[in-house]
Order: C-alpha cells, then sequence, then structure tokens
C-alpha cells in the first residue's frame, strides 16, 4: 500500500490539505496527517478550521513515505519553510528518488527556498514562485523525471489531489475515485 505523509502547519491553505488528505484516503494511500511545530496536533487552518492530525511530525520525521504533500497558505508555507526538520525530510526525500508535492505558496516559499526545485518545470500561486526558473500558470504539474508534484493554488486543489494519487494508484483505481466523486 503507497503511503503518504501530509502536513498540516498553522495557517495552512485549509481547502489545499483537506482535499489532498481525502482523494488520498478515497484511493486507498495510507495517509499520516502530522502537525508542524505543535504539541497537541491541533493546527488552525488559514482561515480558523481546526484539525486534529493523527501524529505531530517529530513522530514520524524518521518514517519513509511514498509522497510528501506540503499545502499552501501564506502562513503555513512559511512555517514548513523555516521548520529544518521538515526541510531535512524534504531533502532526504529528493535523495531517495521519492515524490513531493507542494501547492499554491509552498513550491516557491518552501521548495525552491531551499533549492529543491532546480530546473524543473512547476506552478504555484502567481508571485509566489520566489525566482523559479520554469515557473508555469498549469493547474497541476507531475514532473516525473524531479519527482516533483506542484499546484497553482486553492482553486486547483482537486486537480493537483488526483495528480498526487496518479502516481501512487493505478488507473483503474483513481478513476473509479473521480466518478464517485462526480469528477468528469
Amino acid at each position: 500500500m503507497a503511503t503518504a505523509l501530509v502536513i498540516y502547519a498553522n495557517g495552512s491553505e485549509a481547502l489545499e490539505v483537506t482535499t489532498i488528505t481525502d482523494v488520498l484516503k478515497r484511493s486507498g494511500v495510507n495517509v499520516t496527517t502530522a502537525a508542524l511545530d505543535v504539541k497537541d496536533k491541533i493546527v488552525s487552518l488559514a482561515n480558523g478550521t481546526k484539525v486534529i492530525c493523527d501524529v505531530n511530525f517529530d513522530d514520524v520525521k524518521n518514517q519513509d513515505f511514498d509522497v510528501i504533500a506540503i499545502p499552501g497558505g501564506l502562513d503555513g508555507s512559511c512555517a514548513c519553510r523555516d521548520n529544518s526538520e521538515l526541510i531535512a525530510k524534504l531533502k532526504q526525500q529528493k535523495q531517495s528518488h521519492k515524490y513531493i508535492a507542494a501547492i499554491c505558496a509552498a513550491p516557491g516559499f518552501v521548495l525552491q527556498t531551499h533549492g529543491l526545485i532546480g530546473d524543473a518545470k512547476v506552478t504555484g500561486y502567481p508571485g509566489c514562485d520566489n525566482g523559479i526558473v520554469n515557473f508555469c500558470d498549469d493547474g497541476a504539474i507531475v514532473n516525473s523525471e524531479h519527482k516533483l508534484i506542484t499546484g497553482k493554488g486553492p482553486a486547483y486543489a482537486l486537480e493537483f489531489a488526483f495528480a498526487v494519487a496518479s502516481v501512487l494508484v493505478d488507473e483503474a483505481t483513481l478513476s473509479k475515485v473521480k466518478a464517485g466523486m462526480l469528477h468528469h
């Protein structure tokens, strides 16, 4: 069974983090939601929604996952960018040739800031590219060569989540999930 670590930080964009978690769980992926920089596993998302994560990030920072997903949201992306243990985990993920997924502000603020994009074609929230060389306007991109999956922003959360699922499950499973969600 494929595994995914979804990072939840105070200020993460609710639509993005919830959608990725939901779609991956519907797809049969073993998803671990991890609270960053909190002790009680309770995270306050960008617009005030509070969620209880499965674990704190510190509890799983030494475990391996097929994909690590970083949502956007300005404050959440900055929290991810500034957490040295998460950045070390993301660098290890890249060295292991496993996927990193980031949406909205996270590609620029988190991945680009720490040299995790290189010359890969990626997308993200307009104005949050932070000097990404091959930044584009697509809704979601799977870059198999660089093991990166990126999404533009909240309106593209579902497209992004399906893109992440597409590298973890077979096409028939993903088609069944899309049909169940009335996605055409």
